[in-house]
């Protein structure tokens, strides 16, 4: 798990990434895939549900991100601001997509990537995930897979910092129930 002064170097080198490239620098984007990618698929999954369209919304937030870098205001949180245009790349992607996905393919995509442990296991989580309201899971998404704050949370999602405690506290509380 990463120190608090690994997260706040991490959040420096991603602020200096956006600003180099709104200036141009576009090879600076690998910065920003070494320290977030797992964390912008994992906002991007929680919102839609597959593995394939997670993967697309992580390729469209890094075109995303040369493209409106200008608007980053340095300084400020650049992790935040990277996961809440992938948060917004996700939800154009639901509202603009009509998909469905079956268990069959869910199953087929777990099984390449998983041991048979892992499945059952992912198949807990996913089951109690599931059971979550859309928010609620994007709480616990980001909490858990993405490592933010409450306060990170907050903002990503337009809400007050109290209600990001409550809605993460509640979906664990339920979550609990399937294990």
């Amino acid at each position: 798990m990463a120190s608090v002064f690994d997260k706040l170097f991490e959040n420096a080198e991603c602020d200096k990434a956006l600003i180099s490239i709104a200036n141009g620098d576009i090879n600076k984007l690998e910065v920003i895939q070494r320290h977030m990618e797992h964390q912008i698929y994992a906002v991007a999954h929680s919102v839609l549900h597959d593995f394939s369209l997670a993967d697309d919304v992580v390729q469209e937030t890094y075109i995303k991100i040369t493209e409106k870098a200008h608007l980053y205001t340095p300084g400020t949180r650049a992790k935040a601001w990277v996961l809440t245009m992938a948060r917004n790349t996700a939800l154009d992607m639901l509202r603009h997509r009509s998909f469905e996905q079956t268990d069959e393919n869910v199953t087929d995509d777990i099984t390449d990537r998983f041991d048979e442990n892992s499945i059952v296991i992912s198949m807990q989580v996913k089951k109690a995930l599931d059971s979550l309201s859309d928010g609620d899971r994007q709480v616990v998404t980001l909490k858990v897979y993405a490592g933010l704050r409450h306060d990170e949370i907050a903002e990503i999602m337009g809400i007050s910092t109290e209600a990001a405690k409550k809605k993460y506290q509640r979906a664990i509380k339920k979550m609990k129930e399937f294990f």
